[in-house]
């Protein structure tokens, strides 16, 4: 719609009548507030606030109303100097319940932080309690005809494992075997497991060569 531009009020107003919109149904449609735009209608413009503000409410109101918005903006400019300028670089008002500094590096540091706080909580009862150990075929007092003795079990993988003062590693799931030669009679085993806080259990087996 081409409109020599003279006077913004009286031109909201035509366009308001022609469309039938009252002050309230436009501003439902545009968010602005009914406050600003009687300010606007009254020509009150040392009431509202700097220009680029304006310019936003102009831009909404034009596009409800099928006007070229900068163009009207531009005019409006001429006709009212009086209007609150600011620098050119400000900017319309961003929702303040957007957190400026929320970006994907906090985003990241955040899922770090709880994956490591998960790990904890899920580690915590091993840490804190007697560490596990498992013997998966050696029995107390068992009698066996054969020198050679292999011994199987798990264990924590992060946990140090020795039998009889010889320490004996564990693959990255935890599980261990180590093959002893016996000596004809009682041989007896002792197995202690630590944690990183020190915490041992301690388990003694005995096995009998029979030759």
């Amino acid at each position: 719609m081409e409109v020599e531009i003279k006077n913004l009020s009286a031109i909201l107003v035509e366009a308001l009548r022609t469309k039938s919109l009252t002050i309230e149904k436009l501003s439902s449609m545009t968010g602005i507030s009914e406050r600003f735009l009687n300010l606007l209608l009254e020509e009150n413009f040392k009431k509202l606030p700097a220009a680029p503000y304006v310019h936003g409410y102009i831009i909404k109101i034009a596009d409800v109303l099928n006007m070229n918005g900068e163009k009207l903006w531009q005019e409006y400019l001429k006709d009212h100097n009086s209007i609150n300028r600011s620098g050119k670089k400000d900017k319309l008002p961003q929702n303040r319940f957007v957190n400026k500094s929320f970006n994907k590096k906090t985003v990241i540091v955040v899922l770090i932080i709880v994956l490591i706080l998960l790990y904890v909580i899920i580690r915590l009862p091993s840490i804190l309690g007697k560490p596990p150990l498992t013997l998966a075929n050696i029995a107390n007092n068992a009698i066996v005809t054969n020198p050679e003795y292999q011994i199987t079990g798990k264990i924590n993988p992060s946990d140090k494992l020795t039998i009889n003062n010889g320490i004996v590693f564990a693959d990255p799931e935890g599980n261990f075997q180590k093959t002893i030669k016996l000596d004809p009679g009682f041989n007896t085993f002792e197995f202690k497991v630590k944690n990183i806080l020190g915490r041992e259990t301690a388990l003694t087996k005995q096995v009998f060569y029979k030759l």
